[in-house]
């Protein structure tokens, strides 16, 4: 994967923050070899992407200083592009769960966080999550080269997206009554979900 200059600075200064962190500009302007321009700019990007955030329950709260970690997102979007943090990922995750603020996006998405220290399934849970949803994000990624996804997914996303809004719904309920084509092409999709949850019911009983 060719990686621009933009992209390479990011995984580096979220590594740095990985490793270093929770850190001030300052403090990761020292770690770093970019200017402090550059890490302002780049912090303020990730904070708006949500990739990192402020972190407030910590110790040192001296002189109001901010001071930035990673959220549960920015760990599963570098994860695709730094091979680095797939090596290091339950040091990482045995780090970060020090931190009330990483914390509580684990509880957000539904981790257990009863004896998540000691408990090695918490661990393998969380790695196989990241590693899950990187893919789900690259998948998306993909979206931006459309030429790369088959149309018929192409059209279902589209699709999709379309009937949620209420002035295409009555539209879309037409064409599913009037034309065959589509609605066995409904159906069918319909179907094989049904029979997907249907057994992703009975593995999880």
């Amino acid at each position: 994967m060719d990686m621009s200059t933009h992209d390479q600075t990011q995984i580096n200064l979220f590594r740095t923050i990985l490793e270093e962190g929770p850190l001030t500009l300052y403090a990761a302007n020292a770690k770093s070899s970019s200017p402090i321009g550059t890490i302002h700019r780049h912090f303020r990007e990730m904070m708006q992407t949500k990739l990192i955030k402020i972190y407030t329950n910590l110790e040192d709260k001296s002189r109001g200083k901010i001071h930035y970690g990673p959220t549960l997102f920015g760990v599963v979007h570098f994860y695709r592009l730094d091979k680095t943090l797939q090596a290091r990922l339950e040091n990482y995750f045995l780090k970060w769960i020090r931190f009330d603020d990483f914390l509580s996006d684990l509880k957000d998405e539904g981790f257990d966080l009863n004896d998540i220290v000691k408990s090695q399934d918490t661990k393998n849970l969380f790695k196989r999550y990241v590693h899950y949803f990187a893919g789900v994000e690259n998948q998306i990624a993909l979206l931006k080269e459309p030429n790369a996804i088959p149309r018929d997914i192409l059209l279902y996303i589209g699709e999709f997206l379309l009937v949620r809004k209420p002035e295409y719904m009555k539209i879309w309920e037409e064409l599913y009554g009037k034309m065959p084509t589509i609605r066995k092409n409904v159906d069918g999709y319909m179907q094989s979900t049904i029979e997907f949850y249907k057994k992703l019911k009975k593995k999880t009983k």
